[in-house]
């Protein structure tokens, strides 16, 4: 293999992980005698039949991902668990890989889970690490099915919160799934409760008042007095002087007189016997709901106030 012939598999390789296809080699005129030597040389790493790696690459959590999708063609779309994986959500299984092709298409690889659609459009899949993958949007209406309501909903909304996607994205993009797509009306039901383009914030809010449902009667955006100004509390039990301050993205994104503005308000609101819980999106509605659990526990044995949820 000539100098030449070793720069560009370099720089094919460089933007799929270290990895190229036989393929991708015979194209720019390699072909198998010279890949074998190479490797028997020490100079290449097989990482499945079909493709390669240089000796110095080192292998990565990626890698079976990408390797399975050159080894596939580049028809191949990384797919369901596997993009979420690649997409970093939290239900993404790096450890096995999913592939779709269109309808009729695509050779079955050892290792892979291949599904066929035809009805994948070109805002359906985006370019990451080398090879097609579903979009954000579009892997989250193909696992839907497979995560259940609950978790649906949780990814559904942090995606929302990370704008990772918005509703009308969403809509769009369950519009050209297949009808019989598993999930698909629950994915409805959420999309239809969010209603338009709301902002993240208002979508962790909401979520958020969800949660605390066990633990109603609550006031929504309560007002405190405390002399000349007034402070809202997100959510409050006023009984108990306890309140909840739902911290989403205009929180970390605030300016300086912004985040003084929030601690005044919250030494104020501690020297008046008020005690706050913060919640943010990170938390589960179990781990929001334990944490105003205890605060009030502690109110009522402290004051003896009345029992609340």
């Amino acid at each position: 293999m000539d100098k030449a012939t070793r720069a560009a598999l370099s720089d094919i390789a460089a933007r799929q992980l270290g990895l190229f296809s036989v393929t991708q080699a015979k194209q720019i005129g390699a072909n198998n005698a010279q890949l074998m030597r190479a490797e028997g040389a020490g100079q290449l790493r097989r990482v499945r039949r079909g493709v390669y790696a240089a000796a110095g690459v080192p292998p990565t959590r990626w890698e079976p991902i990408v390797a399975a999708a050159l080894a596939a063609g580049p028809e191949a779309v990384v797919s369901h668990g596997s993009a979420a994986a690649v997409h970093g959500f939290e239900y993404g299984r790096a450890d096995r890989v999913e592939l779709t092709f269109a309808r009729r298409s695509g050779a079955r690889l050892p290792g892979v889970v291949v599904h066929r659609c035809g009805n994948l459009k070109p805002d359906d899949v985006i370019r990451k690490r080398g090879v097609l993958v579903t979009s954000p949007c579009r892997t989250l209406v193909d696992i839907s099915g497979r995560l259940g309501p609950l978790l649906t909903e949780k990814l559904l909304d942090e995606g929302l919160i990370a704008r990772r996607w918005t509703v009308p994205q969403l809509h769009e993009c369950f519009s050209r799934a297949r009808p019989n797509n598993p999930g698909r009306e629950f994915l409805a039901r959420l999309l239809r409760a969010r209603g338009g383009d709301v902002s993240s914030d208002s979508v962790l809010e909401a979520g958020a008042f969800r949660a605390l449902a066990p633990l109603a009667p609550f006031e929504v955006h309560f007002s405190v007095v405390l002399g000349a100004r007034v402070y809202v509390l997100d959510a409050a039990w006023p009984d108990c002087k306890i309140g909840a301050e739902i911290v989403g993205l205009s929180h970390r994104l605030a300016s300086l007189s912004a985040f003084d503005r929030e601690r005044r308000k919250l030494n104020a609101l501690a020297v008046a016997g008020w005690k706050i819980c913060h919640l943010t999106a990170a938390m589960s509605p179990a781990e929001m709901v334990m944490a105003v659990r205890l605060m009030l526990a502690e109110a009522r044995q402290a004051n003896r106030y009345p029992e609340i949820g």
